[in-house]
């Protein structure tokens, strides 16, 4: 499984986790169809095309990504000493601080099952199978991951 192919599987596994109801029965069936093929690039895709997925699936993503977007502080990197142009509107950065935790303690759990019982990262866990092939992936997730 390539690196993207593992975000994706840790991102949907967490958007699926964070649902209160269960999905569509047609998005279930495509869920089960990927489960059973292997195929866990379309779960980009499936997460996208649905509305109670989507806007978690893409906050776990930028969740994932946020480590590899930092810089380095080593001696290669020099600061831009460009000043900033005045802004004379308040800014409102304020952001659900506890949500962000929340996410990163769930992606945490997922993370630790994936790497669990395969070190290299080639295979998908059992119980990870077991949420994608389910009939009900919503409540196999919120038990697998609680």
């Amino acid at each position: 499984m390539n690196s993207l192919t593992y975000v994706t599987l840790k991102a949907f596994l967490a958007a699926l986790c964070t649902l209160e109801e269960s999905l569509p029965d047609e998005v279930q069936a495509e869920i089960r169809t990927v489960g059973q093929k292997g195929d866990y690039d379309q779960l980009d895709e499936i997460a996208r095309n649905c509305p109670q997925l989507e806007t978690t699936y893409l906050k776990a993503r930028k969740a994932l990504n946020r480590q590899s977007q930092e810089r380095n502080k080593g001696k290669d990197f020099r600061p831009d000493n460009t000043p900033e142009p005045l802004n004379t509107e308040t800014e409102n950065f304020a952001r659900n601080i506890e949500e962000l935790k929340d996410m990163q303690e769930l992606l945490d759990k997922i993370e630790a099952e994936m790497t669990r019982n395969n070190a290299n990262g080639s295979e998908v866990p059992e119980k990870i199978e077991r949420i994608l092939t389910a009939e009900d992936c919503v409540a196999i997730a919120s038990q697998v991951f609680p």
